[in-house]
């Protein structure tokens, strides 16, 4: 079988560093709804006509793709190799010859380019795929798939891409489909809203503003180009193309400098944070306390941090203590404490990790295997356990 590279344009979309397969992937619902199905698409051209371009993704990770340069060539080329999951959202299509990126967006596969922006042609045109309805059958013939991983819980699916956003620097990211979209928060620098139909805003960073009797959070800024609304609710939110499930349900409500009225987006999102907070860690310093661990019935006080649930448990050095966490940036909010009652040699240990935690907002940062953990002037200092 033939194996070129695609066309001159897609050429310089190959990726370096991406051709493994992923251990994690989608649920069986996106990866049936893309390998179910083939994909064409009349592409823009910069030297022929145009591109009759089709996309078969399998769903065992392979694909076969066949185009024809229009108007240059009657050569029907087929390229073939494997595919994966980048994010949710984005895809790579790695064949022999060349690499490429695709946003799955609403009902099209989009061209992305290296830098996961959507790729355009000198006059501006996109490179979309749509589905052949008359290859497309029903879901319950379709092939089951075999000799897949388990899915995990999405929390560890995209925890690189999260941690990655908040060593930059952003405390929440959200987005939504049809059309794609995206929102990213830094609280103390920016906010910055895009979508595919080309909508690009960043406003000053403002201060959100908290309803007395719901957990709201609203953010209302504008800058030379246009204004944002964005409504933060604390809710679950299922992203309905991926599957992925958020705490927060977001409405984002955008005007250009030259609209007259605001257009509406909804989707899901989420406080971003320091993700290595997701661990167990052992006591080794607390401001005024000088430990004897002779007096500690069950030794150092260790803490454990299950951002999943959003809960904290483990012991102050005899009695168990745990209950919720919030935990945006780097600040850790801690609920009402609950605990066992036991009779404690050392009662000092005990009130004084009580006192600096329950119900209190702390500050965290995390470096070299040891978490920090800072409220009002206590200062506590803990180790990662192996």
């Amino acid at each position: 079988m033939k194996k070129i590279i695609l066309l001159s344009v897609l050429v310089s979309l190959i990726i370096a560093g991406c051709s493994s397969a992923p251990e994690i992937i989608q649920d069986t619902k996106q990866l049936n709804y893309l390998s179910n199905g083939i994909w064409l698409g009349v592409l823009p051209c910069e030297d022929c006509d145009e591109i009759d371009f089709q996309l078969n993704l399998k769903n065992d990770f392979t694909f076969v793709q066949k185009f024809v340069y229009k108007g240059k060539s009657d050569e029907l080329i087929i390229d073939e190799g494997n595919w994966s999951f980048v994010s949710d959202s984005i895809i790579h299509v790695d064949g022999y010859e060349a690499s490429n990126l695709f946003l799955i967006d609403g009902k099209n596969l989009v061209l992305l380019d290296e830098d996961e922006n959507i790729k355009q042609s000198s006059s501006g045109k996109k490179y979309l795929l749509h589905k052949d309805p008359t290859t497309v059958k029903d879901m319950e013939v379709v092939e089951e798939v075999k000799d897949i991983k388990p899915v995990k819980e999405q929390v560890e699916l995209n925890a690189q891409h999260y941690q990655d956003k908040f060593v930059a620097g952003v405390d929440f990211i959200a987005r939504g489909n049809e059309p794609n979209w995206t929102l990213e928060i830094d609280l103390e620098k920016s906010m910055k809203f895009e979508t595919t139909d080309n909508i690009k805003i960043t406003t000053p960073a403002v201060q959100g503003i908290k309803a007395q009797d719901s957990d709201v959070t609203l953010y209302r800024a504008k800058s030379e180009n246009g204004e944002l609304v964005v409504t933060v609710i604390r809710d679950n939110c299922e992203d309905n193309m991926s599957g992925e499930k958020l705490p927060y349900k977001v409405r984002v409500e955008y005007k250009g400098s030259k609209d007259a009225n605001y257009t509406t987006y909804d989707g899901c999102g989420n406080y971003l944070f320091d993700n290595r907070l997701y661990d167990i860690y052992v006591m080794e310093e607390m401001t005024g306390i000088n430990f004897k661990k002779e007096k500690l019935m069950k030794g150092m006080p260790q803490f454990e941090f299950n951002l999943t649930e959003m809960r904290f448990s483990g012991h102050a050095g005899c009695n168990t203590i745990g209950g919720s966490i919030d935990v945006v940036g780097n600040k850790i909010t801690f609920g009402a404490l609950m605990g066992t009652l036991m009779a404690c040699p050392n009662m000092k240990v005990e009130k004084a990790v009580i006192d600096a935690l329950n119900q209190k907002t702390v500050t965290y940062s995390i470096d070299k295997m040891k978490l920090t953990l800072v409220s009002g002037k206590t200062k506590m200092v803990l180790k990662k356990v192996d």
